[in-house]
């Protein structure tokens, strides 16, 4: 039977909070496998000077915990 982990990520960008969201998915996978699912928990955003410095997507991601054969 499958075991889940699930790890919360912070993405950020300075473009929109769906490319957040891919900025972090992209650096999960370099250090992951088995992703399954991405959720997103909250968007925000960074203001300086009275405008949006970067977008920052807080999300969840679960993949599937390998086992040793």
């Amino acid at each position: 039977m499958p075991v889940w982990k699930m790890i919360e990520l912070v993405g950020i960008s300075e473009k929109s909070w769906e490319d957040a969201v891919k900025n972090a998915v992209v650096e999960a996978t370099k250090t992951l496998r088995n992703i399954t699912r991405v959720s997103v928990e909250e968007f925000d955003c960074k203001i300086e000077n009275d405008k949006v410095a970067a977008y920052r997507a807080r999300i969840k991601i679960i993949f599937e915990v390998e086992r040793p054969e």
